[in-house]
């Protein structure tokens, strides 16, 4: 059942071609032991070349161990490995956002260095409806709705999006295929986990169908935001802090906020939040100024929009 939802999830949302040098990240869990015995099982059917990585965090004492299991598995595919160690800050910001960014810095070098063409990774539809309800918790709009991208512009792909976690398990079960089990994934100080083991097993006994939802909710998202994106007038080049009202003003309201947070975010390597794209919106029709925070604001000004840094600021709640 999930080679063939693979293979047509590989062939409708168009994530692999013929010829294409595929890295699939293996980290000895089941998500991604399963996607890499999968994509063997059809390399010939899709025409491609598996190579197998494993990104050693350092973050537990069995973790070498587990790359070293990942290598055997791979080498009785007869799949050629690689293996990486990468020294994750234990202090400051996440632990695990970090070990993530690290890890996919991995990948892509080795992915350069190996003439890969694609990044195979393993999150299937359950990670697709946690992440959906990751977003709608804190707030997302429409843009964050998309979640899991089925294929990234950095040429990561995933091509157990459409698959259940439950038939993955089931998978490895019936062709007896080892896998680890990272102990984070019970920790319930990570939101992930809470979602997974508290708030997803009330949804489903309101509606057993809830992940397909959230992930049909999330397509949806992700072709609206593809049509948007194409609708949206070019920002100015890079370093010019000053937009004109009589521009902005003639784009609908959904065009308009996702220009201004890409404009924002770019000049400023801040995140605006909805509510304050919704007031700098307003600036259009009226004086005044809204703070951003970390010393940054838009001010109505000479018949346009103007972005102002003032270093020594002192930031406080908005000002309109």
């Amino acid at each position: 059942m999930i080679t063939a939802t693979v293979r047509r999830t590989v062939r409708e949302r168009d994530l692999l071609s013929a010829g294409d040098h595929v890295l699939v990240a293996c980290s000895g869990g089941p998500d991604s032991t399963v996607l890499l015995h999968v994509l063997h099982r059809l390399r010939n059917d899709l025409g491609v070349t598996l190579l197998a990585v494993s990104i050693d965090h350092g973050l537990r004492p069995e973790s070498a161990e587990e790359v070293r299991q990942v290598g055997a598995f791979a080498a009785g595919l007869g799949v050629p490995f690689v293996s990486a160690r990468v020294d994750v800050p234990t202090v400051g910001a996440s632990i695990q956002g970090r070990a993530r960014e690290l890890r996919y810095e991995a990948l892509r070098e080795i992915a350069a260095s190996r003439s890969a063409t694609r990044i195979a990774v393993g999150h299937t539809q359950d990670d697709q409806a946690e992440t959906v309800l990751a977003r709608v918790l804190r707030g997302s709009g429409v843009r964050g709705l998309a979640g899991i991208e089925a294929r990234r512009d950095d040429h990561v792909v995933r091509p157990l999006i459409d698959c259940r976690r439950a038939d993955v398990l089931e998978y490895a079960k019936e062709r007896g295929l080892r896998y680890v089990s990272d102990p984070s994934n019970h920790q319930r100080a990570f939101e992930r986990v809470r979602i997974r083991h508290e708030v997803l097993p009330v949804l489903l006994s309101e509606d057993p169908r809830v992940v397909e939802h959230l992930c049909a909710l999330s397509d949806e998202a992700a072709d609206l935001n593809a049509y948007i994106e194409q609708a949206l007038p070019e920002l100015p080049p890079t370093g010019e802090r000053f937009a004109p009202i009589a521009v902005l003003a003639e784009l609908p309201p959904p065009l308009r906020i996702r220009w201004l947070r890409g404009w924002i975010a770019r000049e400023t390597g801040l995140t605006p939040s909805r509510s304050h794209l919704t007031e700098v919106g307003r600036l259009l029709t009226r004086g005044g100024e809204v703070l951003l925070g970390s010393g940054w604001s838009v001010r109505h000004e000479g018949g346009g929009l103007s972005l102002e840094y003032r270093e020594h600021r002192r930031t406080r709640s908005n000002r309109f």
